[in-house]
């Protein structure tokens, strides 16, 4: 069984943004005190002493700035990520890729990529009827039954992210099980090395891996 499929063009335009913020440092008025009565005639009272303004919130310090300041300030020591911690880098690019999938009745179509431990993609995915959908794991080097869920049910979109628990292929399983014809389309973005459908064939098609786009000048 043959799916039908057409590629789509992926788009991204990242736009910088400057930003210029001016600080309005508000002057205080130096105030005299009313001068004192003299006590006595051909006596002069000591100048009242102008009251010192109170500091401005909105104003900047001008005190030094350690020099090694703690994160979130320039100039600070060098920091290693943790690993496990919210930040991951990678030594590679992450890829892109827009498909789209047309189910007659009763056909299916499987989308993985090839994710190793830790890997992370992010992705949405319409169609424009109900589909079966499992979304699930094929780990390297291991047998079938090993293969993890972790979604299933009847659904016509989807969106999240997902980070590989072990290395292998990772995607979903749609089968069209209405009387009509359907057409789904799947964005998605992530660290994989290899993508690959499946639609009858268990050697699967292997699919073209795409870099994400320069930004439009």
């Amino acid at each position: 069984m043959t799916t039908q499929h057409t590629r789509t063009t992926v788009r991204t335009a990242l736009l910088a943004l400057a930003a210029a913020i001016a600080l309005t440092v508000s002057g205080f008025a130096q105030t005299k005190a009313p001068a004192a009565k003299a006590p006595a005639p051909q006596a002069k009272a000591p100048a009242a002493k102008a009251p010192q303004p109170k500091g401005d919130p909105n104003q900047v310090s001008t005190a030094a700035q350690p020099l090694n300041p703690v994160g979130g300030q320039r100039d600070g020591p060098d920091v290693i990520p943790k690993p496990g911690g919210p930040f991951t880098p990678s030594k590679t690019t992450y890829k892109v890729d827009a498909i789209e999938f047309f189910l007659t009745p009763d056909q299916f179509v499987e989308y993985k990529f090839r994710l190793d431990t830790g890997k992370r993609m992010i992705f949405n995915w319409k169609a424009d009827g109900p589909v079966e959908v499992d979304f699930h794991t094929v780990p390297d080097g291991k047998p079938i039954s090993a293969s993890e869920t972790y979604q299933r049910g009847m659904m016509s979109s989807g969106s999240g992210d997902y980070r590989s628990p072990y290395p292998g292929l990772h995607g979903w399983y749609w089968h069209n099980t209405s009387k009509k014809d359907v057409k789904l389309t799947l964005w998605a973005a992530g660290f994989w090395t290899e993508a690959w459908m499946f639609s009858g064939d268990p050697t699967g098609d292997p699919m073209p891996l795409q870099d994400p786009p320069a930004p439009e000048q």
